[in-house]
């Protein structure tokens, strides 16, 4: 029997036919397996069965596939329950269909009790999870169309990586044992058909109430009346998004915002996914059209294939469209959500951050009166950081990696750019709001709100984007922990003769899960040491101005280099940048010589 989405019109599953062809060996098994990266933040591979990272196509080999159901039975084990519910989904990549289908059929066969949603956002299905012992979702975020893979968790948020890591050993044991490739074969094809034909039939309810729970999830976040308004135009480029199948449109329009919208159906990917730089010129070019009919409109975003991520664009005083940095986005929620906790008289206000956030939040922070906090990269991280903050009497109510855009707003675990929406909405409904924001931020206010005033009122500072060619660096030692011993080592060298003289002193900051330690050498950091490493520069009057960064990524075979300063000094940002790619190649070279 052939199963649609009722709203999409898209094609789920054929339940008479078989997904697997035997073709598959244990070997080339593990081979699948070793192009795979298994972390807190996502497993991820190359998905397409071309091995092109931008392939469109949904063809998917059967090691993926075989791959994809050991992924659903090792969660399943982990969960430790009989017939455990289990809400699962998927972005809106081609591969999803396939990889849904391994997936769903080894969760029947092994005896879970599946509510499955198909193509959804990640803020949707974690929103829905709360109601289910765990939720299982397919994909790969802001990576090339052509990747997929897997996040999963309970309560709203992906696990942490020590327990990520028990999930990754149960996972690579199936894989490693004889026989693995046809025990995992038989899983799939045993699915019982009539309990897959269940699920898939329950598929157009199971989706309207986790857009029902994720609508309400998103108002009690807000902490905002059912009857608040939106008093402005918003364009969204969906780009194809999993945020097409949700509830953003219908719900910006209920709350009496203007919507205009492109690339609106799921799979209808326009351009690259990632929300940064020129991928974000189709929704600022939307915008100024529109608001040349309209000024109302003032805002546009595009959110990544999951639509976790968002980042902005918004308009000037004479309707011109300008693009926000991820940074920049991130600071000015914490900006608004800071300045109101304040007013609302909350006492210890912090906000979490990862270490590559831009020094520009503890400047805002310090002007407001709250503090800043901060942990290795990874969503899981911050979130587990700001439950910490909580737990010892701090208000904080936004974490968020600054360095990738969006912000997590509690009791939310996710990043999720209605949030961010929400947030600028409070410069209109909260009285005062944006008068006491432009006060601490030495800025006279306008007779009436604007974004625009706030940003511009904003601290200068010049940060590396994460997503850009120059953040990027491929190295051929395959040792973190002896790249960032050698990198300290020159460091110590020669840092004092070429730091530049605007700075004071310097100090290395190492970060591991939840936790940030000040301090140079293996004793301030794990014996694995896969976090962050940030040399930070102070000025003449001992306050942070700058940052080198230093970091593996978790679901790319690369490293992660940045430079955050304060000011506008782009000369000086690019000779930093230079400077610290110089540090990485060096250690890169004495790893692999030594």
């Amino acid at each position: 029997m052939r199963f649609y989405d009722k709203n999409t019109g898209l094609f789920i599953e054929d339940t008479d036919v078989s997904i697997t062809t035997g073709q598959a060996t244990d070997e080339s098994l593990r081979t699948a397996l070793s192009k795979c990266i298994l972390s807190a933040s996502g497993w991820r591979s190359v998905m397409a069965a071309s091995g092109e990272e931008e392939d469109p196509s949904e063809d998917v080999s059967e090691e993926m596939l075989l791959l994809a159901a050991a992924a659903a039975i090792s969660f399943i084990d982990y969960l430790g329950k009989k017939n455990p519910r289990i809400i699962l989904g998927c972005d809106a990549r081609p591969t999803g269909r396939m990889l849904s289908a391994a997936v769903r059929r080894a969760m029947v066969a092994e005896g879970a009790d599946l509510d499955d949603i198909y193509i959804s956002s990640a803020p949707e299905i974690m929103a829905a999870s709360h109601r289910y012992d765990g939720f299982f979702y397919i994909s790969a975020s802001h990576n090339p169309v052509g990747h997929n893979g897997y996040k999963f968790g309970i309560n709203g948020g992906v696990y942490p990586k020590d327990e990520m890591d028990k999930i990754i050993l149960i996972f690579k044991a199936m894989i490693e044992k004889d026989g693995a490739a046809e025990n995992l074969r038989k899983i799939i094809n045993s699915a019982s058909k009539d309990e897959t034909e269940k699920v898939l039939k329950n598929h157009n309810t199971a989706k309207r109430n986790a857009l029902s729970s994720y609508e309400s999830f998103i108002r009690r976040t807000a902490h905002s009346p059912s009857s608040f308004s939106l008093p402005f135009g918003v364009v969204i480029d969906f780009n194809g998004s999993a945020r097409a199948a949700s509830i953003d449109t219908q719900f910006l329009r209920k709350h009496d915002a203007g919507v205009w919208a492109i690339n609106s159906l799921p799979r209808e990917i326009a351009h690259a996914i990632v929300p940064e730089a020129e991928n974000l010129e189709w929704v600022k070019k939307e915008l100024e059209k529109c608001h040349s009919k309209d000024p109302s409109f003032i805002l546009g975003y595009m959110p990544d294939n999951d639509g976790d991520r968002g980042n902005f664009v918004y308009t000037d005083k004479k309707g011109k469209a300008h693009i926000l940095s991820a940074q920049t986005v991130f600071a000015l929620v914490g900006t608004i959500e800071l300045a109101h906790d304040v007013m609302r008289g909350r006492k210890r206000i912090a906000i979490a951050v990862n270490g590559p956030t831009s020094l520009l939040v503890d400047e805002i922070a310090e002007r407001i009166g709250a503090e800043v906090f901060r942990s290795d990269i990874g969503e899981a991280n911050v979130v587990t950081l700001s439950e910490k903050l909580r737990e010892k009497g701090y208000t904080c109510r936004v974490c968020g990696e600054g360095s990738n855009g969006g912000n997590i707003t509690y009791p939310a675990k996710v990043r999720d750019p209605m949030n961010s929406l929400m947030t600028f909405s409070k410069l209109w409904s909260v009285e005062g709001l944006y008068q006491f924001i432009m006060e601490k931020l030495g800025r006279k206010a306008d007779a009436e709100p604007s974004v625009y005033s706030v940003i511009n009122a904003l601290p200068a500072y010049i940060t590396t984007s994460a997503f850009s060619s120059e953040a990027v660096m491929h190295i051929k030692s395959s040792d973190y922990n002896r790249l960032k011993a050698e990198y300290e080592d020159i460091l110590e060298y020669e840092a004092n003769g070429r730091m530049p003289s605007i700075f004071s002193r310097w100090e290395v900051r190492q970060y591991e899960g939840s936790e940030e330690e000040i301090g140079i050498g293996p004793e301030h950091r794990l014996p694995d040491s896969t976090g962050g490493l940030k040399v930070q520069f102070y000025d003449a009057a001992d306050k942070p101005c700058g940052y080198l960064w230093l970091s593996k990524s978790r679901t790319e075979p690369v490293i992660r280099t940045m430079v955050d300063i304060k000011g506008r000094d782009k000369k000086l940002h690019d000779a930093l940048l230079g400077w610290q790619h110089e540090l990485v190649q060096r250690a890169d070279d004495r790893v692999l010589n030594s």
